[in-house]
């Protein structure tokens, strides 16, 4: 005879209300993950705007191509540690600041140089100068995490594209906390290298465990009462 045991019912109803609800907000996140990556992919289609146009967008002019007309200030360079794993090579992307013509100043993501050619004495005829008109991506800012190296500020190298931290060691105010990324060389300059979008997207995943584990925890939920009910019929 089933007879539900009432203190193991109630922890058991409420495991699984919250097993339930970790599995439905998963395929929520799913979902929204899902339609950020859409709209990723649509901003990263669209034809190339002026900076400034695509600034009054606010967020949506991550990930748009952009051109921006201006001069790079090369005497405040920064670096960020960016090491090349096929062939391995130690190196810096180049952080330069840029005077928009228009007026305000940005970030420049100019590319990556090995390690020999951080100084920029090294690579003089890369250090363009006067008025130009520079094409690229506009990136958001990357976050630093609990394993990322402190930055040192007194030599201009980061660990992490953070826009502020840099901005702040190289004294500048930003129209834009978003990061030009640079889409063609400049002889003797930085190589382009463009970013690798990491956004995971394991949600169905998740819900499918938590969704399982429910389904166990019912299944061990009666097994436990049946198996009892047995030994007491059996008495």
């Amino acid at each position: 005879m089933f007879k539900p045991l009432p203190v193991l019912t109630a922890a058991t109803l409420l495991a699984l209300a919250v097993l339930i609800g970790l599995g439905v907000w998963q395929v929520q996140r799913r979902a929204e993950k899902h339609a950020l990556l859409d709209q990723i992919a649509s901003r990263a289609s669209a034809a190339p705007a002026p900076v400034e146009m695509l600034f009054a967008t606010g967020k949506y002019a991550a990930y748009r191509h952009a051109t921006a007309q201006g001069t790079f200030d090369h005497r405040v360079e920064a670096f960020v540690y960016a090491p090349q794993a096929d062939p391995p090579r130690p190196g810096y992307k180049v952080i330069t600041p840029f005077q928009l013509a228009s007026g305000g100043t940005i970030l420049v993501d100019r590319g990556w140089v090995p390690t020999d050619l951080k100084d920029p004495a090294r690579r003089q005829k890369g250090q363009v100068a006067g008025e130009i008109e520079v094409a690229g991506t506009l990136q958001p800012s990357s976050r630093p995490n609990a394993f990322t190296p402190p930055p040192e500020a007194a030599n201009h190298t980061f660990y992490a594209r953070d826009s502020a931290a840099i901005a702040k060691a190289l004294g500048i105010s930003l129209a834009s906390p978003l990061v030009l990324e640079a889409s063609t060389a400049k002889k003797g300059g930085p190589e382009p290298l463009p970013s690798q979008l990491e956004i995971p997207d394991n949600h169905l995943q998740y819900a499918l465990i938590w969704f399982a584990l429910a389904v166990v925890l019912v299944i061990v939920y009666l097994r436990f009462h049946y198996v009892r009910g047995l030994l007491r019929f059996s008495r």
